[in-house]
């Protein structure tokens, strides 16, 4: 790079794509529904395809990117009321992990895996009873 150009960061969105997001969020969700431990959570959704679209929306703008229309997403009021375990967020995490190290490159799977790790965090701080 020349001195004289300036360095441009380009959003984890821009380098992931909105369709690979929407693809990865899809095969996760396919696992979710026939998991043991967590598909009875997600059978409980009245419109799953609609939820799935919302959480594509919600790691889009997550990851930087902007939309005309975004959701509203409470996610602490979502899963406070499942009676959710520390246990259950990390059997979630780590198949998220599979998912988007299956679906990915190191490069783009690495920093959606942080941001992954931290809503869990969030949520296990905000909706598990200790």
């Amino acid at each position: 790079m020349s001195p004289e150009s300036p360095r441009r960061l380009q959003p984890l969105c821009d380098r992931i794509g909105r369709d690979r997001v929407e693809a990865v969020v899809a095969r996760f969700y396919d696992r979710l529904e026939t998991d043991p431990r967590l598909g009875r959570y997600f059978s409980a959704i009245p419109d799953l395809q609609a939820h799935r679209q919302r959480i594509a929306d919600f790691w889009w703008i997550a990851m930087g990117g902007r939309l005309a229309a975004p959701p509203e997403v409470d996610m602490v009021g979502a899963h406070r009321p499942l009676g959710l375990s520390t246990e259950d967020f990390s059997h979630w995490l780590a198949l998220f992990d599979e998912t988007v190290q299956r679906s990915l490159p190191a490069d783009l799977a690495d920093p959606w895996l942080l941001m992954a790790k931290a809503v869990a965090q969030r949520l296990i701080g905000q909706v598990v009873d200790r």
